[in-house]
């Protein structure tokens, strides 16, 4: 797994934790009577700790009040400050608590009870960065990052554009010492690479947003490696675990093809070769990805954003095609210029769309039944591009827009959890 290099210096100021000023040590009012017996505190969860300003920890202990707003968490990396965390709900023994945007591996926890002289005993936790920028050295107002992929060796791989201009793909090298960065994918100056992927035998393959899948090697211009008459286009793709490639666009098919050593190039569709077959549905999709015998698509119809399920066979035919989500009645705001444009999807089953929207990634879970924002106000808007290490951490690409916050940076995002089987 790679470690991160670059601790985010900055996260959207959240106005849930507008008590980052107080001075945990002078909230006393020596005018006031103390009427109760400081709390105490024994333990937090999860051991180990947790991520900062997300979600919720659970603070066990005693003497906590019954009124909610009576109680006090504060969160510091000194003696002398405290920030205020966010209590979520609680009791008199455990307080449900969203620990504020601080950081460090020793951070000192203490409460405090309305009527109480003195604060609570105090314990150390850990909290996390829920993101780290893995590259934030593109230039700014200029160079934009367009899609990313990473190989089965663990190795980024980064599109850019520079004032619309690709300049081919860069190969990121995130370590201890420092990124490293090189132009592995020379630029042709005319196609930007809307996705980038990997066959199990470690083959870059690019999508270009016209009909043809290309084939990056290290040193070299794009070449074309599987090519469809027109009207078709191709703005994203996935593996499965027969090593079929699905391939989709603003199509009236689905593709599968089995990618060759040669190139092919197919005329007409009524005579198709071996190696690729079309099914029916018609759509612009921007993302696919396969989960357990299913290809999971995102894009719009003529009646909006939504989340396709299509199942397939023990022979890797597509039996149906279903509605899994309609974003835009889940979301209720969804406007014309709203994009969706990858998706990607967790060991658990639940799916994580990209959206230039500022919910940034949109988290579904995995009967489709509920969706919101991944780590809401914490991330940066608008992300165009998801892929996932074979650890907990979901690479993305930001790109900087009318969003408020929005900016152009390759981050990482601790996702406390592994990505389903990627192919």
């Amino acid at each position: 797994m790679m470690r991160p290099t670059y601790i985010l210096t900055f996260f959207l100021a959240l106005g849930l934790f507008s008590a980052c000023d107080e001075q945990a040590t002078s909230i006393w009012n020596p005018d006031e009577q103390a009427t109760g017996t400081a709390p105490t505190l024994t333990n937090i969860t999860p051991e180990g700790g947790y991520l900062s300003g997300v979600d919720a920890i659970t603070v066990t202990g005693t003497g906590f009040s019954s009124n909610l707003a009576d109680n006090k968490i504060y969160f510091s990396s000194s003696e002398d400050k405290g920030v205020a965390g966010v209590i979520l709900s609680g009791s008199s023994t455990e307080l449900e608590v969203r620990p504020p945007n601080i950081a460090g591996d020793t951070i000192l926890v203490k409460a405090l009870v309305t009527g109480s002289e003195t604060f609570s005993n105090t314990l150390t936790y850990k909290l996390s960065p829920p993101i780290v920028e893995v590259y934030p050295g593109f230039v700014p107002n200029s160079q934009t990052p367009v899609s990313l992929g990473l190989d089965n060796n663990g190795d980024l791989f980064v599109a850019i554009t520079e004032s619309g201009t690709p300049l081919g793909v860069n190969k990121i090298d995130v370590s201890a010492t420092g990124e490293e960065v090189s132009n592995f994918i020379l630029a042709n100056n005319r196609f930007r690479f809307d996705a980038i992927d990997f066959s199990s035998d470690n083959r870059m393959y690019i999508c270009l947003g016209i009909r043809a899948v290309f084939q990056g090697t290290q040193g070299e211009k794009e070449g074309a490696h599987f090519i469809m008459p027109s009207p078709f286009t191709f703005m994203n793709f996935d593996m499965d675990e027969n090593g079929y490639m699905w391939l989709v666009g603003n199509n009236t098919h689905l593709v599968r093809h089995v990618p060759q050593t040669e190139r092919v190039s197919i005329s007409n569709i009524n005579s198709l070769p071996d190696n690729t077959v079309i099914f029916p549905f018609e759509a612009d999709v921007r993302g696919v990805s396969y989960y357990n015998s299913a290809l999971y698509l995102v894009g719009k119809d003529e009646a909006g954003a939504k989340i396709w399920k299509a199942t397939l066979n023990e022979n890797s035919e597509v039996t149906s095609v279903d509605e899994f989500v309609n974003i835009g009645s889940a979301l209720g705001d969804v406007g014309p210029d709203d994009t969706f444009s990858d998706i990607v999807i967790a060991e658990d089953g639940m799916l994580y769309v990209a959206t230039n929207r500022a919910e940034s990634i949109l988290e579904i879970s995995a009967d489709g039944s509920t969706v919101g924002a991944l780590y809401e106000g914490v991330l940066y808007p608008s992300v165009t591009s998801l892929d996932w290490d074979e650890g907990d951490f979901l690479y993305a690409n930001t790109i900087q827009t009318t969003v408020e916050g929005s900016i152009n940076s390759v981050i990482k995002i601790n996702m406390q959890k592994k990505s389903a089987p990627d192919f």
